[in-house]
């Protein structure tokens, strides 16, 4: 997009209706104060950045109380119109297939020309040379708008607005009871699956540490015929002992107390079996919760009860799979095998610490110890976890039960607590992703801009780098990697560097094809204009500069051809004459 002609009237210093052309290269030519401000400011007014009077705009001379300008785009024509008669302003915007009035035509024309961009392609070098380079947030502005970041930086203030005003407006005693309960919660969440991801752990390792103490000890019996004819002996008891204790479980729940109650066991027996009554329930009760107390059942005591009473409460026959005898002889030898196996541990542990002592092996002792108390020590380590585990579940509880009773107590308030909590958290995660495509924005752009920027340090090499950081500051290191004031730049060397900044970010998106620079050498070196001009100025297709008469005489001895206008000025204003290029 480009500027192909601007009209102006009474515009300014501008006198009566004026127009200028603009080519590939332009000139406008004139001495200080004849009006080349005034056209710059005249088209950044026109295209919406008022940071002026409106009630100054208007030329002094001028016969009639109403001014204009007229910007022909190559894909639209903008028409602002001052009327001070009756006191009014006005924006068309010709397309061409519509017309776009007032609000309808300054929403199109933000869209194309952000304010944000407006002072880049319109350059002022006697005042942007310093605002660009030491005012970031003229950076942040233009770059958020390069990449596409403005909206996620509109978002995150704009959420962070709504959410303080609903906290504000709500109370933040309120707020903060809720916030704080849920913030607790969510702690105290994280923590149980912590401890519980640690007693994972913990046990695997203890597992680990069982197996490894398994193989210790059986390398110590695989060194000795006895000691492993004592291990067989226990392992043959383990499964007599495993057997005996099969059988006894065999004897059902309804088995045992009648076995063991002479009055119960007898009626059981009785030919004419009828359903049992007991003349003393309580005492019942209490000694069958004293007996299901002793049993490993997923049952409660009192639903073993139910079930045990349902048993009785039959005419039907029930039929004793075992005597008292049965039940005593199954008892001796479980106790019988239970008193072998303690009396074979000893006899081992006495056999293996001969055998250790004979043969030397003290190293698998040790080994063996080391291992037991390192298990020990993660065991106690899992016990307290344990304990931690319980303390914190019961808090998340706690405060589980708290959060509960307030959303009843204040379910209104707890909606809009919520809906200020999404508002900040939109904001939050608007922030996370703003910050990780900036880190990306910054790391493409800053690599075209060390590109744009090598001629530059090859001319002032005590520079070594030049970059924008995440806080939008311009930074320079030396070749030591230290960083340079910025504000110890000349004068030269900052419009350069500003101008550098300006033609890398509107290069890596191309808004334009075009850019106005007012003073483009102002008091430049031969060697610095000679330097910028070639290597930034010329790189645009369409370059209108507003210049001076000593910039003009460097002009001239440049092998560039210029449309060349000027301005010129008498009693009533400015007026702008085209003229040949000398």
């Amino acid at each position: 997009m480009r500027i192909k002609k601007i009209t102006l009237k009474n515009l300014f210093s501008f006198y009566g209706k004026q127009e200028i052309s603009f080519k590939e290269k332009t000139i406008v030519l004139a001495e200080n104060g004849f009006g080349k401000t005034s056209l710059l400011n005249a088209i950044k007014l026109a295209l919406g950045q008022k940071r002026v009077k409106i009630d100054s705009i208007l030329n002094g001379s001028a016969s009639d109380k109403e001014c204009f300008i007229e910007i022909d785009f190559d894909v639209f024509t903008l028409r602002r119109v001052w009327d001070f008669e009756e006191d009014f302003e006005s924006l068309t915007i010709y397309l061409d297939d519509r017309i776009l009035k007032n609000y309808e035509a300054e929403e199109y024309l933000k869209e194309k020309f952000p304010l944000e961009l407006i002072d880049f392609i319109f350059f002022d070098g006697e005042v942007e040379k310093d605002l660009i380079l030491l005012k970031s947030q003229k950076i942040k502005r233009i770059f958020e708008y390069s990449f596409d970041l403005d909206i996620l930086s509109n978002m995150i203030i704009d959420t962070k607005k709504v959410a303080n005003r609903l906290a504000n407006k709500l109370g933040n005693n309120e707020i903060s009871k809720f916030t704080d309960l849920q913030k607790n919660e969510v702690v105290l969440s994280q923590q149980i699956v912590e401890i519980e991801e640690e007693k994972t752990l913990l046990s695997k390792e203890i597992r680990s540490l069982n197996e490894f103490i398994r193989l210790n000890e059986l390398k110590i019996r695989n060194r000795s015929k006895a000691i492993a004819s004592i291990q067989q002996k226990i392992d043959d008891n383990e499964m007599f002992l495993a057997q005996e204790l099969e059988i006894f479980q065999e004897i059902n729940l309804y088995q045992l107390p009648l076995l063991l109650n002479d009055k119960l066991f007898k009626k059981v027996n009785c030919k004419n079996t009828q359903a049992i009554d007991i003349l003393n329930k309580k005492e019942f009760e209490d000694k069958f919760h004293l007996f299901a107390q002793s049993l490993e059942s997923s049952f409660e005591n009192s639903e073993l009860l139910e079930k045990f009473y349902q048993v009785f409460n039959t005419d039907s026959g029930i039929n004793l799979t075992f005597s008292k005898k049965n039940l005593f002889d199954v008892l001796s030898s479980l106790r019988d095998a239970i008193e072998t196996r303690e009396k074979l541990r000893e006899e081992f542990d006495e056999m293996k610490e001969k055998i250790i002592k004979k043969d030397n092996l003290k190293e698998l002792k040790m080994e063996g110890v080391e291992l037991k108390r390192e298990k020990e020590s993660k065991e106690l380590a899992f016990n307290e976890l344990s304990d931690t585990l319980d303390e914190t579940i019961y808090k998340y509880k706690e405060i589980h039960k708290q959060l509960r009773l307030e959303f009843i107590a204040k379910r209104e308030k707890y909606t809009q607590i919520k809906a200020i909590e999404e508002l900040y958290n939109i904001s939050a995660i608007s922030q996370e992703v703003y910050s990780k495509k900036l880190e990306e924005s910054l790391e493409r752009f800053n690599g075209l801009l060390s590109e744009r920027v090598k001629p530059f340090l090859e001319v002032y090499q005590h520079i070594r780098k030049i970059y924008i950081n995440d806080k939008f500051k311009v930074v320079l290191e030396d070749e030591k990697g230290i960083l340079l004031n910025i504000t110890l730049l000349s004068s030269g060397q900052k419009q350069i560097l500003s101008f550098i900044i300006i033609s890398s970010i509107l290069e890596f998106k191309k808004f334009v094809d075009f850019i106005f620079i007012d003073t483009p050498f102002g008091r430049l070196s031969n060697k610095s204009r000679d330097f910028i001009y070639n290597h930034y100025y010329l790189s645009f297709t369409y370059l209108t500069l507003l210049i001076t008469t000593s910039e003009y005489d460097y002009l001239t001895k440049q092998d560039t051809h210029f449309q060349l206008y000027e301005i010129k000025k008498d009693k009533l204003g400015s007026r702008l004459e085209e003229r040949k290029h000398d």
